[in-house]
């Protein structure tokens, strides 16, 4: 009878303890998820927050250059002077050279230039100067409408629409990847020229490269039309981020596009599950953070081994338990 007993009460009490700790396991879980949810969460938000700082910082600086480098241009140059003297110009450019120099410098800038259009003043070349190495170099003049460059993005679009960002480009005379911002020059109704200055394009990717979410989660900058301009893979750069793979980030996309200026996107790709963060720039680029999840739950491991440890403990104390009552 007594052994009857003991048997029941020790089954009784391994299967409380057992249940008790899968009870105690199953709530200590879900918090942990939830705390790493949320501390991801907080931590995509602060790299995008940090990182598209830094970016609009360097495109404001860029933009407000080059409004005043043309409004260097345009309260000082006599147009009705210089449109048919190509000496008038080339006097002109020596004139404010020191001026455009150092508008440059203080703005920290490595590159401010206007580029004068040849249908409107005669042989008029360009005023450009970039930052080589330790110093700043004047560029040799060009005739825009000569050498084929008044096809480019950035002259068109600026004389088109009013200013430009260019996507990312090769510059052979400064040997950089660079990236445009240009704004045509009016004087009265006639166009003469556009000025702007560059965001040097290695520089952004040396810093983006530098962020790592947990251990190779990466960010990624698109361009408004959804071309990426920047990814931990250099294969990326160039191609559609709504295309890419038979459209597999097509539902991301109209996410995004319907969304607010920044958002957490959770969503499944090829059946395993995602998460996106996205930052909206003001010039209409995207900032996206993504990490990996299994690599968000990396620490979930070390606590199921403690689990496993506590849970071990629980059944091995309702053993001993069991058989002292027994006794």
């Amino acid at each position: 009878m007594m052994n009857t007993m003991s048997k029941k009460m020790y089954v009784a009490l391994l299967t409380i303890c057992i249940l008790s700790a899968v009870v105690i396991t199953f709530l200590f879980y879900a918090q942990a998820i939830a705390v790493i949810d949320k501390t991801s969460e907080e931590k995509m938000t602060s790299i995008l927050n940090s990182t598209s700082m830094m970016i609009e910082d360097k495109i404001k600086n860029t933009e407000l250059l080059s409004h005043e480098l043309i409004n260097i241009i345009t309260a000082t140059i006599d147009y009705e002077n210089i449109k048919n003297d190509p000496i008038a110009i080339a006097e002109y450019k020596d004139d404010i050279s020191d001026l455009f120099l150092n508008t440059i410098q203080v703005f920290n800038a490595k590159s401010g230039w206007v580029v004068f259009d040849s249908n409107s003043i005669e042989r008029p070349g360009i005023l450009s100067y970039a930052k080589i190495k330790e110093g700043y170099v004047r560029e040799k003049d060009y005739d825009i409408r000569k050498n084929g460059l008044d096809e480019s993005d950035w002259w068109t679009n600026a004389e088109m629409n009013g200013s430009s960002w260019s996507d990312p480009y090769y510059w052979t005379p400064w040997d950089a990847t660079i990236i445009s911002y240009s704004q045509k020059i009016m004087i009265g109704d006639t166009f003469i020229g556009v000025g702007g200055s560059e965001l040097f394009f290695d520089d952004i990717s040396k810093e983006l490269r530098q962020i790592k979410i947990y251990d190779t989660g990466h960010v990624t900058l698109l361009n408004e039309k959804y071309e990426v301009l920047f990814d931990a893979d250099p294969n990326m750069v160039g191609l559609s981020y709504i295309s890419y793979d038979n459209n597999l980030h097509e539902n991301c996309v109209r996410i995004i596009e319907a969304g607010s200026n920044f958002g957490i996107i959770k969503y499944k790709e090829a059946q395993k599950e995602k998460i996106t963060a996205y930052q909206k720039l003001n010039n209409g680029w995207i900032l996206l953070a993504t990490p990996k999840k299994h690599e968000m739950y990396g620490d979930l491991n070390k606590l199921n081994f403690v689990l496993l440890i506590v849970f071990i403990i629980i059944i091995a104390l309702a053993q001993t338990y069991s058989r002292f009552l027994s006794k």
